[in-house]
């Protein structure tokens, strides 16, 4: 577990001591680009131990259901601006928002809803990016046509 100090420059730091000494600081990558901070950086995963390995999956386990709920968010709050009455086909709109969502994401314009924790943007871009290749869909499938035999 990474222990956190408060350093002088007035924003939380996480300490890796298993990780060569990594420092992380734990503010937005806008605000490290602001201050002018390099952001930290671990070393490959390949490097790891398998306790760091285990630690790290776990940690994966809550962070990617709620960078999943953020995506949804910004795929909602766009659906919500577009009339009740557009012709779009629903498929195409969840393509569009999801555009419109990653727009956002590009002007700096997003905000985390859920502020509990700290979600870097690039995971919300990436799930919004699948949305809007039509890799992700929170639609039914349209049904296979059957082919009628004679």
């Amino acid at each position: 577990m990474p222990s956190r100090t408060k350093a002088d420059q007035g924003y939380l730091v996480a300490e890796f001591p298993g990780f060569g000494g990594a420092r992380i600081p734990l503010i937005s990558d806008e605000e490290c680009r602001d201050r002018g901070i390099e952001p930290g950086r671990l070393p490959p995963r390949e490097t790891w131990t398998q306790t760091q390995r285990d630690a790290a999956d776990r940690l994966e386990e809550i962070l990617a259901p709620r960078a999943f709920y953020e995506a949804l968010q910004v795929i909602l709050a766009e659906i919500e601006r577009e009339p009740s009455d557009s012709t779009i086909p629903e498929a195409e709109f969840e393509r569009i928002a999801a555009r419109r969502g990653i727009a956002l994401l590009d002007a700096r314009k997003w905000k985390q809803r859920d502020t509990t924790i700290y979600l870097p943007e690039s995971w919300v871009r990436q799930i919004l990016e699948m949305f809007a290749h039509g890799d992700l869909s929170l639609l039914d499938p349209p049904p296979k046509r059957r082919r009628k035999s004679k």
